[in-house]
């Protein structure tokens, strides 16, 4: 029989936790989060607290950079500035060991002038690069307050564009013209929380005069844009995102045959597509059959736009997926369209070119085999035949990120290099695989001190997130490996379902109804670690947040035996109200919509906050929250851990006033999270 539908709250008893600022919710928080204090702040805590602050803070770190224009832009946080910097400077400068600077804008002096908690969001240049749109949140918030910015003069426009506080999404048309999709009010609003309409505004009228040019239903989840300034390219493209995985895709030409109309692109609702210059480039999620022509998921399909908006389908195949050897990315460029791929895990960058003979792939040279490797335009968008570099990133678990750019001839030219963080004697990676109750062999990544001789079970972390097409690829351990594997800890990386480390596919086999299916292959690494010899049971320790939360949770309720402390961060719990709180209903096409009784059915049974039972001997969990995190609501966190406790269950919890989703507004609060946890696994594997 299936249970009704409790979104309404009606039999919660917890529902009051909900109420974010709420004088009983904010006292319960505070008693929390002092109890949390005083169990797991020692000096252990101090010291990892301090250790991630010079790790955060250390000047010798990578400044990224994206270019715009002649100018390197960067956002920078230390020591003196915890807020940070948004500055600039020039590429040969860059080049040098100590880069000349210039400050463009302070945000701990804006915080100060203004007495309020900024914290930097972004910036948007305009067409001339004498502007930019500054994005500012609210504590990390994802909705954003847009000003005009004048460069030179280093100081917001008194009389500029202004966009208030909202989820907010805006782009330069020209000098004087933006559009701008603001969830501003009731109108502008999808009941997903996102903004419905794009408006074309105009400098010196009122933004609420501003002529809607697109709009969608109030029950979608968004509408989204983009602007195409590139010289003899220009346009611009909407999608009306009817949940997160579907869109219909929509184009206005300023150039060619369809000059000044919008056509809707006839192709599949669940599709990545990019337009930069005469092509339309495609990858389909599922098999899409054309006549005699099939283009598999995960494949990338090229053919001329304006041949394609007359009626022609006779796509070209640039790239197609293998089992093993899945579609990240693509970036086009003069030299041809370069691929970011994951084959079996690893980073692979590769160059397409058309010839006669059709498309050619090329390696790019001078990359290493185990690593990420990701690349991104650098600069170029002036440029009517696309641009001719690349800005490269490459990281692995123990290799420290470095950069580089590439130029489309020979290897890529170094450009930075981070410090180590942590002492790699000893340290090994290696690609284990586990096997799910399927039969299907799901990959993790181990890192730890000599991993290749046998000894006794070590205290073991396994982090996973599995869902929404998110790979979990190798990076820099900066903070893990200096709080965790230089103790001769072993920390544990799944490849489980629900991610995009094997193209869409992977994605599907866990989706609404099949969701559990990354938390099963969660599970069957677990089982992996322990009957190898790597850890116990009562040496393991499983991670995750926000989706990873969801999947942590599930390891508390659906299989306490596996672990010995559970780590949830920003997490989803009950997932019978997570559709009306924040952003959740947009992520219906993900998990399902409790409110069908259907779907209800199957969602109950990875909920978190609903399995949890008085039957159960569950192990130590620490759940962590943030009070401005406006994507996924601290209920979830508040309530599970108000439910546990009242179960006798050994439940800690801490929330902070700031930091968003992501909990990176600044530095220390990012030690502080990482600090706490860490002494939390001290206190219950690694003791």
């Amino acid at each position: 029989m299936t249970a009704s539908n409790p979104a309404d709250g009606h039999d919660d008893p917890y529902l009051w936790l909900e109420e974010i600022e709420g004088e009983k919710a904010v006292g319960w928080v505070e008693a929390q989060n002092k109890r949390t204090d005083d169990f797991l702040i020692d000096d252990g805590y101090k010291r990892d607290f301090d250790a991630v602050m010079t790790i955060l803070d250390a000047d010798d770190r990578i400044p990224f950079v994206g270019k715009s224009g002649d100018h390197l832009y960067n956002f920078w946080k230390d020591a003196k500035h915890p807020r940070g910097l948004w500055r600039r400077t020039t590429l040969a400068s860059y080049r040098t060991d100590e880069p000349d600077w210039d400050v463009l804008l302070d945000i701990d002096a804006l915080n100060k002038a203004e007495g309020v908690s900024w914290a930097f969001a972004g910036a948007a240049r305009s067409p001339d690069k004498t502007r930019a749109l500054v994005s500012l949140s609210f504590n990390g918030t994802d909705a954003i307050e847009v000003r005009e910015f004048d460069i030179a003069a280093k100081s917001f426009v008194s009389d500029g564009f202004v966009i208030p506080k909202a989820k907010t999404q805006v782009a330069w048309v020209d000098q004087d013209t933006l559009l701008v999709g603001s969830a501003s009010g009731p109108d502008h609003t999808t009941e997903a929380g996102y903004t419905r309409t794009v408006r074309r505004w105009t400098r010196g009228t009122p933004l609420d005069a501003a002529a809607v040019v697109f709009e969608v239903e109030k029950q979608d989840v968004a509408v989204w844009f983009g602007v195409n300034r590139r010289p003899g390219h220009e346009g611009m493209m909407f999608w009306r995102a009817l949940d997160f995985t579907r869109s219909h895709i929509f184009v206005e030409r300023r150039h060619g045959p369809h000059a000044g109309k919008r056509l809707r692109l006839e192709l599949p609702e669940e599709i990545d597509v990019g337009a930069e210059a005469e092509d339309l480039l495609i990858s389909p999620k599922q098999d899409w059959t054309l006549g005699d022509l099939k283009i598999p998921a995960g494949a990338v399909a090229a053919i001329d736009l304006d041949r394609f908006l007359s009626g022609a389908r006779d796509f070209e195949i640039v790239f197609a997926p293998t089992p093993t050897r899945a579609l990240q990315s693509w970036t086009e460029t003069r030299h041809g369209i370069v691929l970011e791929l994951l084959d079996n895990v690893r980073g692979r960058l590769v160059l397409m070119q058309k010839s006669e003979a059709g498309w050619t792939e090329t390696p790019l040279p001078g990359l290493p085999d185990n690593a990420s490797i990701s690349a991104q335009s650098f600069g170029g968008e002036d440029d009517p035949d696309l641009g001719t570099e690349l800005l490269l990133t490459v990281t692995g678990f123990d290799r420290p990120t470095t950069t580089a750019l590439w130029d489309g001839h020979g290897a890529p030219e170094p450009l930075k290099s981070a410090p180590r963080n942590f002492d790699p004697e000893g340290i090994e990676v290696q690609q284990r695989h586990a096997v799910a109750e399927d039969g299907t062999k799901i990959p993790y990544f181990l890192i730890g001190k000599n991993l290749s001789a046998k000894g006794a079970p070590r205290p073991t972390i396994l982090y996973g997130y599995g869902g929404f097409e998110v790979s979990l690829t190798p990076s820099y351990m900066a903070i893990a490996g200096k709080l965790w594997l230089e103790h001769g800890h072993v920390y544990a990386i799944a490849n489980i379902r629900g991610g995009g480390e094997f193209g869409p596919s992977w994605h599907l086999a866990s989706r609404k109804n099949t969701k559990h299916v990354a938390h099963d292959d969660f599970a069957a690494v677990a089982r992996d670690l322990a009957a190898s010899g790597v850890t116990t049971a009562a040496k393991l320790a499983c991670h995750g947040g926000s989706n990873g939360g969801l999947l942590v949770g599930n390891m508390l309720t659906r299989y306490p035996r596996l672990f010995g402390a559970i780590w949830c961060s920003v997490p989803l719990l009950d997932m019978s109200r997570y559709t009306k709180l924040l952003a959740g209903q947009s992520w219906i096409a993900e998990y399902g919509d409790p409110e069908i009784p259907d779907e209800w059915a199957y969602l109950q049974k990875f909920s978190p906050y609903h399995l949890a039972t008085a039957s159960q001997n569950y192990p130590p969990i620490l759940i962590t929250t943030n009070r401005t995190d406006d994507r996924v609501h601290p209920g979830h966190a508040r309530k599970m851990v108000a439910k546990l406790q009242e179960l006798g269950c050994p439940a800690w919890f801490n929330e902070t006033v700031a930091g968003g989703h992501s909990g990176a507004v600044d530095n220390s609060k990012q030690a502080q999270s990482q600090a706490l946890g860490y002494a939390f696994l001290r206190r219950t594997i690694a003791s």
